[in-house]
């Protein structure tokens, strides 16, 4: 079985659908696996856990909307399914290291951001 193909389509399908409820079961139900073997292969192909992708990816969507938008924060965190801003201000700070209302304030280079962390997604890898 071609694995990359089918992360490849979960991946699309994740990026795709940051707002809605993701769930493991879901996403192996699409790729014809079960929740225990997708949730290895994804690990072993992008190199992180298919809960910590999203949750970097939804964070990545939310910094861009801090950014070009004056929504409130806890609209955006609501968004990306954070269930309350405190739970969103913490793991921004956790990827980022500034909390939103700073990153916003400041107007930080998301790439400058991400080349010091060095972070690249999986479908620019296999692209």
């Amino acid at each position: 079985m071609n694995y990359d193909a089918c992360i490849k389509k979960s991946i699309e399908y994740i990026e795709n659908n940051l707002n809605k409820k993701i769930q493991l079961k879901e996403l192996a139900d699409k790729a014809f696996l079960s929740k225990y073997h997708f949730h290895r292969v994804f690990h072993s192909v992008v190199g992180e856990p298919v809960a910590e992708y999203i949750r970097k990816k939804r964070l990545e969507e939310a910094a861009n909307e801090l950014l070009t938008t004056e929504n409130k924060i806890i609209d955006i965190a609501l968004k990306y399914q954070f269930s309350n801003q405190e739970s969103f201000t913490r793991a921004f700070k956790k990827l980022y290291g500034i909390p939103p209302k700073e990153f916003r304030k400041n107007k930080i280079n998301l790439t400058t951001i991400h080349s010091r962390k060095n972070s690249t997604t999986y479908l620019s890898m296999v692209a």
